[in-house]
């Protein structure tokens, strides 16, 4: 019954998510998630780039989110476990 709820497009088996493990122990993955219109998460990726957050390049290509014009972007870091 919950399965009710699930968009046909997340039930495709081609784009169920992966969970990767850190690359090394001890550090632990984390991902940001920029959704919008093209031009706004363009503005959001240079933006984090001006304050020495993230590399331009360093993100996901821009993937559609199914919606009308809308795209969304990840950027994936690592961080030390505290």
């Amino acid at each position: 019954m919950p399965q009710a709820f699930i968009p046909s497009a997340l039930a495709d088996p081609a784009l169920q998510v992966t969970i990767e493990p850190a690359a090394e122990p001890g550090r632990e993955v984390i991902r940001i998630l920029v959704i919008g219109p093209a031009h706004g998460v363009d503005r959001i990726v240079h933006e984090l780039y001006r304050l020495g957050f993230a590399e331009v390049r360093e993100g996901r290509k821009p993937q559609p989110t199914g919606r009308i014009d809308e795209i969304m972007r990840v950027l994936t870091r690592y961080v030390l476990v505290e």
